[in-house]
């Protein structure tokens, strides 16, 4: 024992010469032994943090609990969580997000738990494709380019399974969205998709596109809001060949979306725009954005 000791103790002692002969690391040098505690906790910091400091909803990109609901739909155990949360949701900046199963279970009957939409879309207006949609819960704007293409299918085929609406955001309409669900196509300030070799909206292109396509309304993505005077900008390393195709823009080309649109000034302007292209395809059309002053339900 008196070895095991006296060993420890020369040890420490020539950690500490070491430390107090050095001179790399003023810390080791100012405390010497003590010093390489504080590395030590340094080293496993991220550990400590993400076991026992961190709540369940404060982790980013994926908070605790977002990754147990998707460890637990992999696993096939439950697709489902309940409507308990330990947001605020008080708050004026707070939404609540409801979740389809990413790897749901084998469904019961038919139609058992569809929640179709109070509202026909379109039939406001007297649109000729008025339609109701079968959910409530849709997929949101998502481009391809900004997600992959096999992210853009599985979106597609897990709608077509839930029954409901896939937006294509403002990247155009890809192959990897033609997998059965039902679309909405998103208009933005670069008319990708629906656009002239200059960038000007192209209506021919747009009526085309959407006769060979599910597509069931429109949406117009009145600016690019998050990159005021600006717009967004896809670098030219990017703009692969698919991807220009899709877009209708040169290839290995930085693509612009410039910040507002072309086709329209104001509300007026824009109501026509709209009108226009429920006029040309009959699908519903609404704007994507703040209520303007004087906007009518389009």
């Amino acid at each position: 024992m008196a070895w095991a000791l006296a060993a420890v103790v020369a040890a420490l002692l020539v950690i500490a010469a070491v430390d107090l002969v050095q001179r790399h690391n003023s810390i080791l040098r100012n405390f010497p032994i003590i010093g390489h505690l504080r590395f030590l906790l340094e080293g496993i910091g991220p550990e400590l943090r993400q076991y026992i400091v961190t709540s369940n909803d404060e982790e980013r990109p994926f908070s605790r609990d977002q990754r147990e609901w998707v460890y637990g739909s992999a696993r096939g155990s439950s697709g489902y969580i309940g409507f308990g949360t330990d947001n605020e949701l008080e708050l004026a900046t707070s939404y609540i997000i409801v979740k389809h199963a990413a790897f749901p279970l084998p469904r019961p009957a038919a139609d058992v738990h569809a929640v179709p939409c109070a509202k026909v879309l379109g039939a406001a207006r007297g649109r000729a494709k008025a339609f109701r949609p079968t959910s409530v819960v849709n997929v949101s704007a998502m481009s391809f380019g900004s997600l992959s293409g096999r992210a853009i299918e599985a979106i597609d085929r897990g709608c077509l399974d839930a029954g409901c609406l896939h937006n294509v955001g403002e990247g155009g309409l890809s192959p990897h969205h033609q997998h059965g669900a039902d679309l909405v196509f998103q208009i933005g300030t670069g008319y990708f998709g629906c656009r002239t070799p200059e960038g000007r909206f192209d209506l021919d292109r747009l009526v085309a596109l959407v006769e060979r396509n599910p597509v069931r309304a429109i949406e117009i993505k009145l600016s690019q809001g998050a990159k005021p005077g600006l717009g967004g900008v896809l670098s030219a390393a990017k703009v692969t060949p698919q991807i220009a195709a899709i877009r209708g823009v040169p290839v290995g080309v930085a693509c612009v979306s410039p910040s507002t649109h072309s086709a329209f000034r104001d509300v007026d302007s824009m109501l026509d725009f709209v009108e226009t292209i429920a006029g040309a395809t009959g699908l519903p059309v609404g704007p994507k954005g703040r209520r303007m002053a004087g906007a009518r339900n389009p």
